[in-house]
């Protein structure tokens, strides 16, 4: 395999894990019910 291509494939790769990392993390957030704005606009007040 090419090294370009090695590199190539392996930077997808780490963005890929990246996303879905920052997706199950808003997910689980929104799960929990966390809504960290409003509670600091809230706060504001």
């Amino acid at each position: 395999m090419n090294s370009i291509t090695y590199a190539l494939m392996t930077y997808g790769l780490t963005a890929l894990i990246s996303l879905a990392v920052v997706g199950l993390i808003v997910i689980i957030n929104k799960l929990m019910g966390g809504n960290s704005s409003a509670d600091s606009e809230q706060g504001a007040d």
